[in-house]
């Protein structure tokens, strides 16, 4: 289903809707393992590497065709009714396009990933500023497996 790729590549790509809007085949490199995004408002583009669990999307897109020079990668728009309505099927809480792109940073920062290497995955240039300042709450579970480390 192409909104559930669409939905699947947001969060293993922490990327945003517009850079999905604009992603054409040509701006994903198996070979160099990356993808060049644009941003719709600024127009400017930047990469994130193929990271390892969005490698196996990816290749099932490139399989089925969907991956094409000169055509985009997903042909759904807007997941937001997607998403909405596959959280509600699966009695989940609430979740919006945004929130993939939180789980997956929030996540990277828990991996130990520094915010600089963070910032250039979201297309900030401030060096990871932003992200710092927005992502510095910690989840619970994550705060007690730092806890234990103490012992």
């Amino acid at each position: 289903d192409d909104s559930a790729d669409l939905i699947e590549f947001m969060g293993l790509a922490g990327v945003g809707t517009a850079e999905c809007a604009n992603l054409k085949g040509e701006h994903i490199d198996f070979d160099a393992k990356r993808i060049t995004l644009y941003r719709s408002k600024t127009d400017t583009g930047y990469t994130i590497p193929i990271f390892p669990q969005l490698l196996p999307l990816l290749e099932k897109l490139k399989a089925s065709a969907g991956i094409q020079v000169g055509q985009p990668v997903f042909r759904v728009r807007d997941p937001k009714k997607a998403l909405t309505t596959a959280c509600r099927r699966l009695k989940f809480p609430h979740f919006s396009p945004r929130s993939l792109r939180r789980c997956l940073i929030t996540r990277a920062i828990e991996k130990g990933v520094d915010f600089k290497t963070i910032a250039s995955w979201q297309g900030h240039r401030d060096g990871g500023v932003l992200i710092a300042k927005t992502y510095s709450h910690l989840r619970n579970e994550h705060s007690e497996n730092m806890a234990k480390k103490l012992t």
